[in-house]
């Protein structure tokens, strides 16, 4: 009986399910129904999210994320770092970065000296608005800031944002509580996940948002329920996001 090779990771606990385009056949127009399967985990493997690498014209490879709900994301900053050290180890193990192509375009991911990996982010666009800062880091976060962290009500908020008419494609929403200068705390709900132990994109988001409002320093660790990420955000405006990516187990999936 034929199966389906996948590789289990996480990133500071943001968890995924990655399948190797590759060295394996995968029915593109199934993806997002497959996603649903995988993730589901009572019933499958159990993910917050599916990765598909895929080989690319103009970088060492292209990531694909589907949410757990099916839905597809442009852009993860935890995942991202999974599927640099996979392709570092199974195929590209003669150097220390690489090009990875995304929906939100390249990024350029390195390994750390000390076995982390750190991601070029790109240029975040933000505004602010009523709700709190809107910041797109590849992944559209609204980013507020309470002194009641652990208290605040981010499943019933996060899922009533979705419905909001400021936000007709939903939102993430990150959710911070600053310690000081160089550290925060910080809970994110996910679009098409729901609270997840840590999201990448929100962590750069809640950074940009506490320089903007001048309670962050531009570089600054972000403490999320699963771990910790450190982003810096340069003068001239570039952003990075450095964290682990952890490999927790592989296998074959017959279901």
């Amino acid at each position: 009986m034929s199966g389906l090779r996948f590789t289990k990771w996480h990133g500071a606990g943001n968890d995924f399910i990655l399948l190797d385009a590759f060295g394996q056949s995968l029915d593109a127009t199934h993806l997002s129904e497959l996603a649903q399967r995988l993730c589901h985990r009572p019933l499958g493997i159990g993910a917050d999210g599916l990765l598909v690498v895929e080989p690319s014209p103009q970088a060492a490879c292209r990531m694909r994320l589907f949410n757990a709900d099916g839905s597809e994301a442009p852009m993860c900053g935890n995942g991202i770092r999974c599927v640099a050290r996979y392709m570092l180890e199974w195929h590209l193990s003669d150097t220390h970065a690489l090009r990875i192509e995304t929906g939100a375009g390249i990024r350029e991911v390195s390994r750390t000296a000390d076995g982390r990996y750190r991601v070029a982010m790109g240029t975040p666009h933000f505004e602010p608005t009523p709700e709190g800062w809107l910041v797109n880091t590849g992944a559209l976060h609204l980013v507020q800031f309470t002194d009641a962290l652990e208290e605040f009500p981010l499943a019933v908020q996060g899922a009533a944002l979705q419905r909001h008419p400021r936000f007709p494609n939903g939102v993430n929403f990150t959710v911070g509580h600053v310690a000081r200068a160089d550290l925060a705390r910080a809970r994110v709900w996910e679009r098409g996940v729901g609270e997840t132990l840590a999201c990448g994109t929100g962590a750069c988001a809640l950074v940009v948002a506490g320089v903007l409002t001048e309670q962050l320093a531009r570089t600054a660790t972000v403490h999320m329920p699963g771990g910790l990420l450190q982003v810096e955000w340069a003068d001239n405006g570039s952003l990075w996001l450095i964290g682990d990516a952890v490999c927790v187990f592989e296998g074959v999936w017959y279901g």
